[in-house]
């Protein structure tokens, strides 16, 4: 349930950071959303810290698709994020 509930705010921040005024405060959400990112991550890899072979390998996979997917969607959202200040500024 932990990793579910640390994957929410990566999933919405990077969204509020390319969609709010950009300022220094847009930045701060992107730092935050990739901060529950490794906290997800770090969760997940924790839980499974003694368990047997087929969770572990259940966790590689999760690592690898979960991970990709969310380290591609809020790489997109927050360069949207960053761009956006870059050219305000």
């Amino acid at each position: 349930m932990l990793p579910f509930a640390l994957g929410v705010p990566v999933l919405v921040l990077p969204v509020a950071a390319a969609t709010v005024q950009p300022s220094a405060r847009s930045l701060g959400i992107v730092s935050a959303s990739y901060f529950f990112l490794a906290l997800r991550l770090t969760s997940v890899l924790w839980s499974n810290t003694v368990v047997d072979d087929s969770s572990l390998l259940d966790t590689v996979n999760g690592w690898f698709f979960g991970a990709a997917f969310l380290m591609v969607w809020a790489t997109l959202f927050s360069g949207v994020a960053v761009v956006r200040y870059c050219r305000r500024s």
